[in-house]
C-alpha cells in the first residue's frame, strides 16, 4: 500500500483530524480507495489530500457537509469548481460580516472615549461632524420595552429604505408650544443630500452639548434644560462606558444650544 495513504497519514498531511476525517466517510463524501477486508483499515489517494481541505474550508464557512453529496456524481466524480464558488461566496459574505464587527468594536471604543469626557465634564462640546439620524414618531421612553420594540422595527425599516444602521440608538426630542414630542432615532451612515429618504435629520454644524445621565434623573433634566437655557432639541442616546453598569447605565443626553 505504498501508493495510498492510511487515515493517520492522512490526518497527517492534511491537518485535519481522524475524527473529522471519519466523520466525512460517515456521511459519505469522503470514500476510501482501498479497505482492508481482514482488518477494515481504509487507504486514501494522495489526491484526496487536497479534497479533505476543501471540506474543511466548506464547513468552516457554513456549507452544510450534508448536502455535500449534491456534488458528487453517481460515480463518484466531485463537481470542485461548484464547491470552489459556493465556499467563495460563504467566504465573502464571513468577510463582510467581520468587517462590520470590526467597524462595531470601533465604534464602542469611541463611545469609551467619548463617554470618559463626559463624565469629567457637564458642559462637553461635541462635534458631531456627518451624523445622520433616522427618525420615527413615538410615545415611548427610552430603554422602555415599548422603545426596544419599536427600534428593532425600524431597523428593518432602515434596511428597506437601503439604509446602513449606524450601531447608535436613542429617543430625539423637539419642543412645540411648551409641548415635547419624541422620536425614536437609529444612526445611519451616510445619508446623501439628495437622498429621498424623509424622517432623516443631519446634526452638521450644530452646536451641541452633551452630558451623562441616569433615566432616573431624566425628567428633571429636561425641565431645567428648557427652562433655564429655553433648550428645544435634545437628542439622547444608549451609550457604552467603562465600567459599564447594566442596573443603572448612563444615557448621552446632547442638548442643542
Amino acid at each position: 500500500m505504498h501508493s495510498l495513504l492510511t487515515i493517520g497519514q492522512l490526518s497527517k498531511l492534511s491537518g485535519i483530524h481522524i475524527k473529522a476525517l471519519r466523520y466525512y466517510e460517515s456521511i459519505n463524501i469522503l470514500k476510501p480507495t482501498y479497505i482492508n477486508p481482514q482488518n477494515g483499515y481504509r487507504y486514501f489517494l494522495f489526491a484526496t489530500i487536497d479534497y479533505v481541505k476543501l471540506i474543511k474550508i466548506c464547513a468552516d464557512y457554513g456549507i452544510p457537509l450534508k448536502e455535500f453529496t449534491q456534488f458528487i456524481d453517481k460515480d463518484g466524480q466531485i463537481h470542485i469548481a461548484e464547491l470552489l464558488q459556493q465556499a467563495e461566496e460563504k467566504i465573502r459574505l464571513k468577510e463582510l460580516a467581520i468587517k462590520e464587527d470590526k467597524y462595531q468594536i470601533e465604534q464602542f471604543k469611541k463611545q469609551i472615549y467619548l463617554s470618559n469626557q463626559l463624565d469629567h465634564s457637564s458642559h462637553y462640546h461635541i462635534e458631531p461632524g456627518d451624523e445622520d439620524y433616522f427618525l420615527e414618531s413615538t410615545d415611548a421612553t427610552i430603554l422602555s420595552e415599548g422603545y426596544y420594540h419599536g427600534i428593532q422595527k425600524m431597523i428593518q425599516e432602515i434596511k428597506k429604505k437601503n439604509l446602513i444602521f449606524d450601531q447608535r440608538i436613542g429617543i430625539f426630542m423637539v419642543k412645540n408650544e411648551d409641548q415635547w414630542k419624541s422620536f425614536l432615532a437609529c444612526k445611519v451612515q451616510k445619508c446623501k443630500k439628495d437622498s429621498l429618504v424623509k424622517n432623516i435629520i443631519c446634526l452638521k454644524n450644530s452646536h451641541i452639548h452633551a452630558e451623562h445621565i441616569t433615566k432616573d434623573n431624566l425628567e428633571n433634566k429636561i425641565k431645567q434644560l428648557s427652562n433655564e437655557q429655553n433648550i428645544t432639541k435634545i437628542l439622547l442616546l444608549e451609550t457604552i462606558e467603562e465600567p459599564y453598569n447594566f442596573q443603572t447605565p448612563h444615557i448621552e443626553l446632547r442638548y442643542f444650544i
